[in-house]
């Protein structure tokens, strides 16, 4: 026999984990003496206790856990656990790859430029949009006075947006377009969104 000390090193788990398995009935101990408490557990259990750790790795709750030890889950049940974990450890990876190569973007920029980049890009879905188009042809764009306050700055920004598109492994796959989200008399108070429907390249 083993004591709780003995068998946690045994199982290189803590003595604490023991006891929260032995409360939720995961892992009594084999004999616990009726004077002191003390828990006492046979070499043998190593061989649950370490089943009980390697699901738990696999990320199952510990009622998962203890249903799959004690038989209470089918082989069919269980491969549908399994799959649901693969799922959602390949969205975790997915996301993990897509804020890596975020980060490899931003570092590229203050290697180029030495500071860290003023406009935010936001990867989001967002709701189909119905849209109507009607052409004609006008002489100019009118009013004047919009040309030369926003020209420069959306062809600074579509022209960053694009590269941020290709350094980040995506294309674009339709029309983009702006979204005014804030407008007023002052232009230096506009604020406007770029749009670009894209999907991995």
């Amino acid at each position: 026999m083993l004591s709780i000390g003995d068998f946690a090193r045994h199982g290189r788990v803590s003595v604490r984990m023991l006891r929260h398995y032995d409360a939720l009935g995961l892992l009594r101990p084999d004999r616990v003496d009726p004077a002191t408490g003390y828990r006492s557990y046979g070499i043998g259990q190593l061989a649950r206790l370490n089943r009980i750790v390697a699901l738990k790795d696999l990320g199952f709750t510990l009622d998962q856990v203890g249903r799959i030890l004690d038989a209470r889950v089918g082989g069919a049940e269980l491969r549908g656990m399994l799959m649901l974990r693969r799922a959602d450890l390949e969205q975790r990876i997915a996301a993990d790859r897509a804020r890596l190569a975020q980060i490899e973007t931003r570092l590229r920029i203050i290697e180029r430029e030495g500071v860290m980049p003023v406009e935010e890009v936001v990867i989001r879905s967002v709701p189909a949009v119905r849209v109507a188009e009607l052409s004609e042809v006008a002489a100019d764009f009118e009013p004047s006075s919009i040309g030369p306050v926003v020209g420069k700055l959306f062809d600074e920004l579509w022209q960053g947006l694009g590269r941020w598109i290709a350094d980040n492994g995506y294309r674009t796959i339709g029309p983009s377009r702006e979204v005014t989200l804030e407008y007023s008399e002052d232009s230096a108070k506009w604020v406007t969104e770029l749009q670009e429907p894209i999907a991995p390249a």
